[in-house]
């Protein structure tokens, strides 16, 4: 019997134990708090959050030091599932796979610790994907680059199928910088670090121009440019207006998470902003660490977008839209109430729609709708006569023949 294709969310992984000691003996060689010591690195964790949330990060005026000891014992175990989460549809598709004959080439800007890269070659692991990753960390802060390549170097020891090297350089960000070609140019959490002494339009505008520069200049032919970003609705919304700006202007598409090009539909409701929310919590060794710094260790939340310049799209892997099957993400949780299951969908049309399932109109066939996740892709199909049952209503209701499937498709 045939394995059932691995779903994507499959591909995003809390770190494992053995990760613990690997971040705790680069913490010890510089005489900082190990993930054990809970208050003093729980201290250091809560010092670093309210920076970021303050927007005293980045090149922010006024910033002090961050406490490297924290992204070292927290952020960077909480990070590396953002890179495998935002590359999962790549590597569902096999858009993204290690090449024949050479090792593929990641180019990680604002890398940090180089938490991305090792996100992106573990969702390639789950895959059963092997082989060289040669990756280069760009940052300005060359203290965090030290300690990504001392976690890479104690890290040698895991057993794995991927050899992930590292180079770094000390380099700060801008159009027109020089820099490698790659299959894969990643930027986490970087966007809204930069040039926060702008106003929006002005930093939309020069986000455009750095990543319309990386896309021509940065990303092999047949390559992805990848932008994770925290989860938070003004950073998140600041995305949303580069990426409608870069597909105004041409040059690029999107592969996902959007199964469109038009406008975002969540700049026609105040306060909108879509973004991930994937069932991964934190690893059991730093829940003790997140409860200190009073912060969440359920789930795990980021914004994202790849961009490539052609095709292929996620859209662009799915059955052509027509009356008898929709295409949807859902950008919501489930909204459950008497009688009925809801959720805010984005569908392939570019419309943010509110659609509800009766429970009275549940089959084995519309079951899949009960356990939908918020990042899903979906398609509704029609089982009849699509013109007297459509598989959703103008309303937003679905039918009751209706097929629920969720990508990738089982049937």
């Amino acid at each position: 019997m045939s394995q059932p294709p691995m779903l994507p969310t499959q591909l995003v992984r809390p770190l494992e134990a053995a990760w613990q000691e690997i971040l705790d003996g680069v913490l010890r060689a510089r005489s900082a708090p190990v993930t054990s010591d809970v208050a003093k690195l729980g201290a250091k964790v809560a010092e670093l959050s309210k920076a970021y949330n303050a927007g005293l990060a980045g090149d922010a005026r006024g910033r002090a030091p961050l406490p490297l000891e924290a992204r070292i014992g927290f952020s960077f175990a909480r990070d590396v599932p953002k890179g495998a989460g935002a590359v999962r549809e790549l590597v569902a598709t096999g858009t993204l796979a290690m090449p024949e004959g050479r090792a593929l080439r990641i180019l990680d800007l604002g890398a940090g610790l180089g938490a991305m890269s090792w996100g992106i070659a573990r969702a390639l692991e789950a895959v059963g994907a092997r082989g060289q990753i040669e990756t280069l960390l760009v940052d300005e802060d060359e203290a965090a680059l030290a300690a990504g390549k001392a976690i890479a170097a104690k890290a040698k020891g895991l057993p794995s199928a991927i050899e992930l090297g590292l180079e770094t350089r000390v380099q700060r960000l801008a159009p027109g910088m020089r820099v490698p070609s790659a299959d894969v140019v990643v930027m986490g959490q970087v966007l809204s670090e930069l040039d926060l002494a702008l106003g929006e339009q002005e930093r939309v505008e020069k986000h455009v121009a750095l990543l319309s520069d990386l896309l021509r200049t940065a990303v092999a032919p047949g390559g992805s440019l990848v932008v994770v970003e925290p989860a938070l609705r003004d950073r998140t919304r600041h995305l949303h207006a580069v990426r409608d700006r870069l597909l105004a202007q041409g040059g690029a598409s999107v592969f996902a998470p959007c199964l469109h090009a038009l406008a975002c539909p969540a700049f026609a409701v105040e306060g909108e902003w879509c973004h991930e929310d994937v069932l991964i919590d934190l690893p059991e060794w730093l829940v003790p660490v997140a409860r200190a710094a009073g912060l969440r260790w359920q789930g795990l939340t980021f914004s994202y977008l790849v961009l490539r310049t052609g095709a292929p799209t996620l859209a662009g892997k799915l059955p052509e839209p027509a009356p008898s099957r929709v295409h949807l993400r859902v950008i919501s949780d489930l909204l459950r109430s008497k009688g009925k299951t809801e959720l805010f969908a984005c569908t392939s049309t570019g419309e943010r729609v509110r659609m509800r399932h009766l429970d009275r109109d549940v089959t084995e066939a519309s079951a899949p709708w009960e356990e939908l996740h918020r990042g899903d892709v979906v398609t509704l199909r029609a089982a009849g006569d699509v013109a007297s049952d459509p598989p959703v209503d103008e309303r937003g209701r679905l039918s009751r023949s209706v097929e629920v499937d969720v990508w990738p498709f089982r049937k």
